[in-house]
């Protein structure tokens, strides 16, 4: 079960910017000023529910994703 809370302030910052903007995890936790162990499960459950996506860079570092509306 995902903190509600956590979730719509995940989606009020997606939906607020434009359309495939990505965001780390690193930004998520300076944005929402949440514990970082939240959000990655929040952002997990969004992704299972096919609400967002995830974006892995061969480039940059794999276990740092970024994420965008779906």
């Amino acid at each position: 079960m995902t903190n509600e809370r956590v979730e719509g302030k995940i989606l009020e910052v997606l939906t607020a910017i434009p359309h495939g903007v990505l965001y780390s995890t690193t930004d998520w936790g300076r944005i929402l000023n949440e514990d970082k162990r939240e959000i990655r499960h929040t952002l997990d459950a969004l992704e299972k529910e096919g609400r967002i996506e995830v974006v892995r860079s061969d480039e940059g570092r794999p276990d740092k994703p970024l994420y965008r509306l779906k």
